[in-house]
C-alpha cells in the first residue's frame, strides 16, 4: 500500500516577463509520507515557495507549470479544475503563510474568519460553528477563547495572529499542512510555540507537514526528511539524521555551518561564501562548473542526482553525462 500523501515528480515552473522567461523550479521531485514532516530548506529565491504554491495551483498569473506531476492522495492536482481545487484547498491541504498580518482580514472578527473554511466546505451545521471555533482557539493555546473570538486582528500581537492562522489552517482537519516560513518575524519563544502547535496537530491526527524554511536549527528539531534547494534544484536529500551526520553538498554544509553554537558565542558564523562548489573532493565529481550563485546560468547546465549512500541523494554537475540521473 502506497504511504505517500504527496508526490512531486520532475516539476518545472517558469515565469514570463515580457519576452523573457526564467526557470524558478527545475526538475524538482519530492515525496511526503503519511504522518511525516518533510523540510524544504534553502535561501530566499531558491524556489521553495514557488514549489509549494504549485501544489495548490496558486502561482501568480505569469507563472506556469511547464512539466511534471503533483500527486496528492492518488489525484494529479495539475489536472484539476479551479472548482475542484477549491474543494481541496483548506479542506484536504492547508497552507500557513509566513505573513499572518497580511493574510487575515482586518475588517472581520477572528471567530468569523476561523469558521470560514468550515462554512465553505459545509463540514458543520451553522449552529455548531462558534462552538468549534472556540475549541480551535483553545487548541492553539488561547486561555480566553470567548474574548479572542470577538476581537479584530489589529487587537492581537504577531504571535497571536499566527496562532489564529494555524487555527484556520487546521479547522477542516487537513491531511497535509504546508507551512511556509511560519515563524518569520516572531521572537524565539513564540517561534517554538507555533512550531510545537503544528507538530502536535500532525501527531494527533496523523497528518503530514511540508515545512518550508531557511533555518537548519528548525529542521533538526522538527523534520523527518530533508530536501535542500538551491537555484531551483534539489541539490541534496536524505533523512534528517543523515543530513547532519554526513552532509555532502557544499551548500548543505554552508547552511548547517550558519547555525549559531550556544556553547561558543564568540565563534564566527560561517556563510555560504566560506564554501565553494568547485570542490572536487567527492570521488572526483564537481558540484557546479564555476559558481554557486543563484543568478548563475550554470544551474541550467546538465546535472544529476546520485545516491551516494542508501537513500541519500546529492546533485553533481556532470560535463560528460557519465553519471546516470535518478531524479
Amino acid at each position: 500500500m502506497d504511504q505517500h500523501i504527496l508526490q512531486i515528480e520532475h516539476l518545472n515552473v517558469a515565469f514570463k516577463k515580457k519576452r523573457e522567461k526564467s526557470i524558478a523550479v527545475n526538475d524538482v521531485s519530492l515525496q511526503i509520507e503519511k504522518g511525516q514532516t518533510v523540510a524544504l530548506i534553502g535561501e530566499s529565491g531558491s524556489g521553495k515557495s514557488i514549489t509549494s504554491l504549485s501544489v495548490l495551483n496558486l502561482l501568480p498569473p505569469n507563472g506556469k507549470v511547464e512539466r511534471g506531476s503533483i500527486i496528492f492522495n492518488g489525484i494529479d492536482l495539475l489536472k484539476q479544475s479551479e472548482k475542484e481545487m477549491r474543494k481541496i484547498r483548506g479542506n484536504e491541504i492547508s497552507m500557513i503563510f509566513q505573513d499572518a498580518i497580511a493574510s487575515l482580514n482586518p475588517g472581520m472578527k477572528v471567530g468569523v474568519q476561523i469558521t470560514e473554511g468550515l462554512k465553505y466546505h459545509k463540514l458543520l451545521p451553522k449552529t455548531d460553528l462558534k462552538t468549534e471555533a472556540l475549541q480551535l482557539l483553545e487548541q492553539v493555546g488561547f486561555k480566553n477563547p470567548v474574548q479572542v473570538y470577538d476581537q479584530y486582528p489589529e487587537q492581537l500581537s504577531g504571535g497571536m495572529k499566527q496562532r489564529i492562522f494555524i487555527a484556520m489552517a487546521i479547522s477542516c482537519k487537513p491531511k497535509l499542512i504546508i507551512a511556509d516560513e511560519p515563524t518569520t518575524s516572531l521572537d524565539v519563544t513564540i517561534q517554538r510555540q507555533v512550531l510545537d502547535l503544528i507538530d502536535h496537530y500532525k501527531t494527533d491526527l496523523d497528518a503530514s507537514v511540508l515545512l518550508i524554511t531557511h533555518d537548519f536549527g528548525v529542521v533538526a528539531e522538527y523534520a523527518d526528511w530533508v530536501y535542500v534547494m538551491l537555484g531551483g534544484h534539489i541539490v541534496e536529500s536524505a533523512d534528517v539524521y543523515t543530513i547532519f551526520k554526513n552532509p555532502v553538498h557544499p551548500y548543505t554544509k554552508a547552511l548547517i555551518g550558519s547555525i549559531p553554537n550556544p556553547e561558543n558565542s564568540e565563534e564566527r558564523l560561517k556563510s555560504i561564501a566560506d564554501y565553494t562548489f568547485e570542490d572536487t573532493g567527492y570521488e572526483g565529481r564537481k558540484f557546479a562548473p564555476k559558481t554557486y550563485t543563484y543568478e548563475s546560468s550554470s544551474f541550467n547546465a546538465p546535472s544529476s542526482l546520485v545516491e551516494v549512500e542508501p537513500l541519500h541523494y546529492v546533485r553533481f554537475y556532470d560535463d560528460e553525462r557519465k553519471v546516470v540521473a535518478i531524479g
